[in-house]
């Protein structure tokens, strides 16, 4: 599952622990009384996606590329939410663009129908709630639970495998809301029900969640 793409990892790596601070503090003001929506958008401005949608019932949703492969990546929790935003935000400082648009959301429930009120039909989603960064595989629509053949989990595998050097845990974990419609993971940092994320955690996720849209997009061409 070698990547055609190289990605520099101790670059990225190296640039996220120089935002270590900046990760933990907005995780901290998440998961205490200075969260929500205006904090999130204040931390997605600081990373410049490229458009920045809120719908009518408070979601956030926010566009970085405008590549053929469309993703998204919705945050479940203050620790997946710290993760992914400074995922994208390495996506853009390092240049780690490719033929993809890749959106966030804060959206509470993730459902097709509120990412198509949002003008976003995606190739795949990716879950970012705890599962103590093991990968769980979702169910897709008609597919019943994905397998480790599919090209988002090759791609997760990769993207984990690349990053880490070591192969990532998988399941197959139905998503609490039923499926999505479209192919789905979950991966993120901490575990489910636990009070404390550890560091190391926040800033892998945030790697992963930087490096995964290359890796989908170069799983997407070789298929």
């Amino acid at each position: 599952m070698t990547p055609a793409r190289v990605i520099d990892t101790q670059r990225l790596s190296t640039l996220a622990h120089e935002y270590e601070r900046e990760i933990l503090r907005f995780h901290r003001d998440l998961a205490g009384d200075r969260g929500g929506i205006e904090r999130i958008r204040q931390e997605v401005e600081k990373a410049a996606y490229a458009e920045i949608r809120v719908d009518s019932v408070g979601n956030l949703f926010a566009r970085m590329g405008s590549g053929k492969y469309t993703i998204v990546m919705n945050a479940q929790g203050a620790a997946g939410a710290a993760g992914m935003i400074y995922g994208g935000r390495l996506v853009h400082e390092l240049g780690i663009y490719d033929d993809f648009t890749l959106w966030v959301s804060s959206a509470a429930r993730l459902e097709l129908p509120i990412l198509k009120a949002a003008g976003i039909d995606p190739h795949c989603a990716l879950v970012a709630e705890p599962t103590n960064l093991c990968i769980k595989m979702r169910e897709a629509a008609l597919e019943g639970f994905l397998s480790e053949s599919h090209p988002l989990v090759e791609a997760a595998i990769s993207t984990y495998e690349t990053l880490f050097e070591l192969p990532p845990i998988l399941s197959q974990s139905p998503s609490p809301t039923g499926p999505l419609g479209v192919p789905a993971i979950a991966f993120g940092p901490g575990e489910e029900g636990a009070e404390t994320v550890p560091t190391r955690h926040l800033l892998k996720a945030a790697q992963f969640y930087a490096a995964f849209p290359t890796m989908f997009v170069d799983t997407m061409k070789r298929q």
